[in-house]
């Protein structure tokens, strides 16, 4: 029975790792550095290319995971550190509800690696960034 459902199953996961290969990760999740929020980021598309980006953020509790409700104050940097800059022009990040938030405008100049930060303000809570690493094709 197990021996079956792996054999089924095999080459769903086959095709995922060479999807990974072939168009880029465009999903990651992370905690922030200071380990107040847990951060989902999501790029439209098969691959993060070079021009403007769109992706969906979710912004969860640390430890549960569940959906921050209260509106955050985000702020979107996405940095080069091979070459030492940023974007041009600036982001628009929109909250549509339970922890998720559209961002556009994501204008990734030239292919490479590039760190998306995200900045993450709550007033009293505080704020905290989480850093993701990405490929520009």
């Amino acid at each position: 029975m197990i021996e079956r459902a792996f054999k089924l199953r095999l080459p769903a996961v086959l095709l995922v790792i060479l999807s990974f290969f072939l168009f880029g990760l465009t999903v990651q999740q992370n905690k922030t550095e200071q380990g107040l929020y847990f951060v989902s980021l999501e790029f439209t598309g098969t691959q993060v290319k070079v021009g403007k980006n769109s992706m969906k953020l979710f912004i969860g509790d640390s430890k549960t995971k569940a959906p921050i409700k209260d509106k955050l104050d985000i702020e979107i940097v996405p940095w080069m550190p091979s070459h030492e800059h940023g974007m041009t022009g600036q982001t628009i990040v929109k909250g549509i509800g339970k922890g998720v938030y559209l961002v556009e405008g994501l204008n990734l100049s030239m292919p490479g690696s590039w760190e998306i930060y995200v900045r993450i303000n709550k007033g009293k809570k505080g704020e905290d960034t989480a850093v993701f690493n990405v490929t520009v094709k």
